[in-house]
């Protein structure tokens, strides 16, 4: 379980874009934010 729950959460983080975020994933839309 809690292996399935790691590959979730770095899918959800790293993989899958987000609406709300202009399409991107939350890692990249942290990494923009720093980097201003």
């Amino acid at each position: 379980l809690n292996a399935a729950l790691r590959d979730w959460e770095d899918t959800y983080n790293h993989v899958r874009p987000h609406q709300a975020l202009g399409y991107r994933t939350p890692n990249e839309f942290l990494a923009s934010r720093a980097s201003t």
